[in-house]
């Protein structure tokens, strides 16, 4: 014989608390205290307590159909040493719309916040805790920044990409190595039978290889002749000694012969065509990133995409009270999808 649901009215019953008590202790809210939250939760195992899957998603329902309340602040946390350069790469300025749009869905503001190089870590800390943030997301920074003994335990948090190394929070990134074998699958589609790829070492190392790690695997899947020469550059000197760059450049291509180009590099594009060569008549290129690259051919890594979904992440982790490092960090990767442009045509219609 069927017996009756276990209730959350069951479990305040048990314990003469609310009603409202027990279903925040459940949410592991920070309203309820650690103790009283033990208190609900054992009691809620013991009487075999289930959440029913129907209220749930009536509930769910109900939220979908209704105004979203302002539920406070999201702090976007920027410690660049120029805050002005975050924005400047498409990139993360695209990280920043979807989180924007996504915070707004959820009842919640997305601010940035500027962390001054000469602000201490309890300062800073201090002055999240005033406005009431909960929420942080911490979005890529050129160098890893050093947060000195600021007390991640306090906040939700969610990293965007690997070039920060710490706090150990949940992260949302692309998938650059899937993305780099998808990149040489299609430019083969094209025709193309001898793929070179420059690459910044920089960017590379940050996110543990996954460039180079895609190249290789393209390597063996597709054979040497698709994806055969390699060149892995100084960001710097690219930057600073265009001159000794070009040289280097100019080196490569005519050593190794490429008939399509793949690149990390913004650069490159401008590069080659002070080279005298043109694009796409001598030198077909595609980009990793087309937000930041000059070409139109190549990988979109869905940059509003990630934000949405760091903030998806973000809002959850707040709603059930999970603050600082968690024991067990999880990566999601968010697949690229390909443009095909006339920077890379088909090989046929060069």
């Amino acid at each position: 014989m069927q017996t009756r649901r276990v209730t959350q009215a069951d479990i305040a019953a048990k314990l003469g608390v609310s009603h409202a008590t027990v279903a925040l202790a459940l949410k592991n809210h920070h309203r309820i205290s650690t103790k009283r939250r033990e208190e609900v939760q054992r009691m809620a195992k013991k009487m075999g307590y289930q959440p029913d899957p129907f209220l749930a998603g009536l509930a769910a329902y109900r939220r979908s159909i209704e105004p979203s309340k302002f539920h406070g602040v999201i702090a976007w946390v920027n410690h660049w040493a120029q805050p002005e350069g975050l924005h400047r790469l498409k990139e993360f300025e695209g990280y920043w719309l979807g989180a924007k749009e996504a915070a707004k869905q959820f009842g919640y503001q997305l601010e940035e916040v500027c962390w001054p190089a000469d602000c201490p870590a309890k300062r800073f800390e201090r002055i999240l805790l005033a406005r009431g943030i909960l929420g942080v997301l911490i979005p890529p920074h050129r160098q890893s920044p050093n947060w000195g003994n600021f007390d991640w335990s306090k906040f939700s948090l969610v990293r965007f990409g690997m070039s920060v190394a710490n706090p150990d929070s949940n992260v949302v990134t692309s998938d650059q190595f899937r993305a780099t074998v998808m990149a040489i699958a299609n430019i083969c589609r094209l025709g193309y039978q001898k793929i070179g790829f420059v690459l910044n070492r920089e960017l590379d190392e940050k996110i543990g290889g996954n460039y180079t790690g895609g190249f290789y695997a393209a390597q063996k899947l597709f054979g040497n002749k698709a994806a055969n020469a390699l060149l892995i550059v100084d960001v710097q000197e690219y930057e600073l000694q265009s001159v000794r760059a070009e040289k280097q450049l100019h080196e490569w291509l005519k050593k190794t012969q490429p008939d399509a180009v793949l690149t990390t590099l913004p650069e490159l594009p401008g590069m080659i065509r002070r080279l005298g060569y043109r694009i796409p008549q001598d030198f077909p290129v595609a980009g990793t990133s087309l937000a930041d690259i000059p070409v139109d051919t190549g990988v979109d890594q869905r940059a509003q995409e990630i934000g949405r979904i760091a903030v998806e992440m973000l809002v959850k982790q707040i709603n059930i009270n999970e603050r600082g490092e968690p024991s067990a960090p999880c990566r999601i990767l968010v697949e690229s999808t390909w443009q095909d442009g006339k920077s890379l045509p088909h090989r046929r219609a060069r």
